[in-house]
């Protein structure tokens, strides 16, 4: 008797799972097929975007593939392959595009420093435009651009007509200007013990000026030195010209070595998409 009743007892309950098993598959299989052939769609435009090598939409296709159907893996599974090849694509394409930039800055640097001439100097060489006396403007009235071996700009201010104590420059034109930092007098990069005002501003403290200067070479400048008073006079041409080249050539150096450092990275992009590509391969079932 206690086995009868355990036996109905136990083939109930097997129904009964087997029954929800059975309405749970039906329901998944049904709702299933439609996300798999609304995922599948979308992995077919992305392959299609892709064969357009339009790659960015192709990764927007498989984020969102990603997002709304996270429970078909085959199909997430075959998206994540060329997402791995579109992310190759769109590298190999900026890898083109900074080797093209390095090329052609490579080539307007070397143009820019066959005018450019080199300065030995006790504590540090630097490139001045060849057509620059570096030995005779110390003691003058005016600006000299220089480059550091590293390419870092640099300018020199010298004031001899009038003391005012001065600790930046002004350069204007057009109703424009842009100014110095103010470099204190310290005895070394602020001197005047030379008979001259004699300050040396560095990088970020005169980029202004020589990027305004470069793109003013056609306009009379006028050169202000501030201090406790001022001075002010037209900057020669000549040394507007010799400022833009050493301005110009500087921001190539830079932008070249950027554009360097940006083909490498790219460059190591390319090689792990590569590998990840290789390793997210999947090889479809020939026989469904």
């Amino acid at each position: 008797m206690y086995n009868a009743v355990t036996d109905r007892r136990l083939l109930g309950r097997t129904i009964k799972l087997t029954s929800m098993c059975l309405l749970l598959s039906i329901a998944a299989s049904c709702s299933g097929s439609g996300d798999t052939e609304k995922a599948n769609a979308l992995l077919d435009e992305a392959q299609s975007a892709y064969e357009a090598r339009d790659y960015s939409k192709v990764m927007a296709l498989i984020d969102t593939l990603k997002s709304r159907y996270p429970r078909e893996i085959d199909v997430r599974r075959e998206a994540l392959h060329l997402a791995t090849r579109a992310t190759e694509g769109l590298s190999v394409m900026k890898l083109q595009e900074a080797d093209s930039l390095t090329a052609v800055l490579g080539a307007l640097g070397d143009s820019l420093q066959r005018q450019m001439k080199y300065i030995k100097n006790p504590i540090e060489g630097y490139y001045v435009a060849s057509s620059a006396d570096p030995a005779r403007f110390i003691g003058t009235n005016g600006l000299q651009g220089r480059v550091s071996p590293e390419g870092n700009f640099y300018i020199i201010s010298s004031l001899k007509a009038k003391s005012v104590k001065s600790t930046s420059v002004t350069v204007s034109a057009g109703g424009r200007e842009a100014s110095t930092s103010v470099v204190s007098h310290d005895g070394e990069r602020n001197d005047r013990s030379m008979g001259a005002e004699v300050i040396t501003f560095m990088g970020v403290e005169c980029d202004s000026v020589g990027k305004f200067i470069s793109e003013n070479t056609d306009r009379d400048i006028k050169l202000t030195f501030n201090g406790a008073s001022s001075y002010s006079m037209t900057l020669p041409s000549k040394e507007a010209r010799e400022i833009a080249l050493a301005y110009d050539y500087a921001a190539t150096i830079r932008r070249f070595k950027v554009a360097s450092l940006e083909k490498e990275r790219l460059s190591r992009t390319v090689d792990i998409a590569r590998s990840q590509a290789s390793r997210t391969f999947v090889e479809k079932d020939s026989t469904k």
